[in-house]
């Protein structure tokens, strides 16, 4: 009677003893992109997209007479440190309602209108930071960097002319 009334206490004892650990693991909290190539800002408001070490934003601020806004790129650096820089800079607007816009070509390459006459440029990427006029008082300005087709159709007419013509686009075929 006293061996199973040992293994009973032994076997109960090594029960109570074990520790329960319970892990809970949640996903990572990311916000989503919203500076997304190709699109047409229109509002005021503040937009991001996120790399694996980078994350770029882009702050717009509308006033009835201008149109500004502050662009920062955060980097994260190899053994855990981080960097960054950001500038701001700004466009007058002829009137109020003038059809201001910034085209997005990607988060790094960013194109801004004043709805009807001047088209700026801020660009970060492969090529380092710089920006200026590509469009000046309704003229085109001589520069090394591009101006995107799809940014040229959405120019009034009379800029759009000052570009080489855009030949339509042709289905490509399928096989």
């Amino acid at each position: 009677m006293r061996i199973p009334l040992l293994l009973l206490t032994l076997t109960l004892a090594t029960i109570g003893c074990r520790k329960v650990v319970t892990t809970t693991s949640s996903p990572a909290v990311t916000t989503p992109d919203t500076l997304i190539a190709g699109m047409v800002i229109r509002t005021a408001g503040t937009w991001s997209a996120h790399t694996k070490t980078t994350t770029n934003k882009l702050a717009v601020t509308v006033s009835p007479s201008s149109v500004s806004w502050e662009v920062t790129k955060e980097e994260k650096l190899p053994g855990g440190g981080s960097g960054g820089a950001s500038g701001s800079s700004g466009l007058s607007l002829p009137s109020p309602t003038a059809p201001w816009f910034i085209f997005v070509e990607s988060p790094q390459r960013l194109w801004f209108f004043n709805g009807t006459s001047d088209l700026n440029y801020n660009l970060s990427d492969h090529g380092g930071s710089r920006g200026g006029p590509a469009i000046s008082a309704g003229k085109l300005l001589p520069t090394d960097e591009k101006v995107p087709t799809d940014l040229i159709l959405l120019l009034p007419p009379d800029l759009q002319k000052q570009f080489p013509p855009i030949p339509p686009k042709t289905d490509r075929p399928s096989f």
